[in-house]
């Protein structure tokens, strides 16, 4: 009995000495949250009066303010993209990592194969066109759904 009420008093007491914290995401938006952890491209956390673990992309979010001591960092840069030769810049995510992000839209590309091409350069000439298409509307993240020689298919994310 005495084990159980510590373990009780210690879970509603550990609301009230969490360490609040402010996400600052790309597009504006503040939120208010109980920092957990950066894991695989995720950020963890819990809303302030709720013990239900949530995530958001590290890409959505600019900055992770913590209030209590004043520090601040920097979880990732907005990526502009204006013109096609910028494709680069544009990062290929899974599906799992697109939290927080504004889909775009989908994006298809039909190309033929060259005698002597390997399956490998056929896949990374691939990625390279479905990113200039990307970079050339402003997309800086896609999601690649289908990676077929004859039908290359990926949905881009925005802020």
């Amino acid at each position: 009995m005495k084990n159980l009420l510590t373990v009780l008093a210690v879970m509603l007491t550990a609301q009230l000495f969490a360490q609040s914290h402010e996400i600052i995401k790309h597009d504006g938006e503040k939120l208010n949250v109980n920092f957990i952890k950066i894991e695989s491209n995720l950020v963890y956390y819990t809303l302030p009066n709720s013990m239900e673990e949530q995530k958001i992309s590290r890409y959505a979010v600019a900055q992770l303010n913590e209030k209590s001591n004043k520090k601040s960092q920097i979880l990732s840069n907005k990526i502009n993209l204006t013109q096609k030769s910028e494709y680069k810049k544009v990062i290929i995510l899974k599906e799992s990592e697109t939290i927080g992000l504004k889909t775009s839209g989908d994006l298809t590309l039909f190309f033929g194969k060259t005698k002597g091409q390997t399956k490998q350069s056929l896949a990374s000439m691939g990625e390279k066109r479905l990113k200039e298409n990307a970079a050339q509307k402003g997309n800086p993240f896609i999601v690649i759904t289908s990676n077929k020689t004859d039908d290359l298919k990926a949905t881009a994310y925005t802020y």
